[in-house]
């Protein structure tokens, strides 16, 4: 289930926010999740999860800040924020009692963002669901945020681009992953296709700094790009509303449907 969330600056540390915020994006909603840590828990149950030691749930995924307006600043690697609006859309893969529950704990928060030297101040006014496409077996997306796939080799991770090969298939190891995480056993692909196609050449390469300034900083690099993709409607589903590639839960592969 996605949910428009709708952001107002109050200004209380001022306008300037780094490029990269989109780690310390997920670092909010995990504060937001966690105030509500019995409710949180009690969902997951209903929702079918295991609530053990050895998981970690990680059910979520969410695009970058939507300026009403604003302006880059290069040379000081931040974003000046002139309007007075914000949109973030959050999307959640589990359906029993989510919008009472995400409604609930996100209604009337507040929370700041940003690093050392340039942080700005949120107020949630406004929590929307988003209603469900209809989803087909064939669907046409445009990433929101960047869809990261990687590959790990001698002991070192490189990040495939959409021309490789393999990024296809990586797409559909994550969904299926996804899968079994969620339903506790593996998707049976045997007679059913997997496609994932460029509809466009318009792609745009992002690296994306996580836990900047600190010992364990680390640099992800993902695609924006429009895509057609053919998959059973259970992985469609999960591409739609849990995300597309890796590291979804840290602001990669969020997606929306395309005409």
């Amino acid at each position: 289930m996605k949910f428009k969330i709708t952001l107002k600056m109050n200004r209380e540390h001022g306008d300037l926010l780094p490029f990269n915020y989109q780690y310390e994006q997920s670092a909010v909603i995990y504060r937001i999740l966690a105030q509500a840590d019995t409710q949180y828990s009690s969902w997951l149950h209903e929702n079918g999860y295991q609530l053990n030691g050895s998981k970690r749930f990680k059910l979520f995924c969410y695009s970058p800040f939507i300026f009403e307006k604003v302006k880059p600043l290069p040379e000081a690697g931040c974003l000046n924020i002139i309007g007075e609006k914000v949109v973030w859309y959050i999307s959640f893969i589990p359906e029993k009692s989510t919008f009472e529950f995400i409604q609930g704990i996100f209604a009337h928060q507040s929370f700041t963002i940003g690093n050392k030297e340039y942080r700005v101040a949120f107020d949630v006014i406004g929590v929307e669901a988003m209603p469900m496409p209809h989803l087909s077996e064939v669907m046409t997306f445009q990433a929101l945020s960047p869809i990261c796939v990687k590959q790990h080799e001698d002991n070192k991770i490189q990040y495939l681009s959409t021309d490789n090969p393999k990024f296809a298939q990586g797409i559909l190891k994550g969904l299926l992953a996804r899968f079994e995480s969620i339903h506790g056993q593996p998707f049976d692909m045997n007679d059913k296709e997997f496609s994932f196609e460029l509809t466009d050449n318009k792609v745009k390469s992002k690296l994306i700094t996580i836990k900047a300034n600190t010992p364990y900083e680390s640099r992800v690099r993902g695609y924006l790009c429009s895509f057609r993709m053919k998959a059973p409607l259970e992985l469609m589903k999960i591409a739609y509303e849990g995300g597309v590639g890796e590291q979804c839960s840290q602001g990669f592969g969020f997606i929306k449907t395309k005409d």
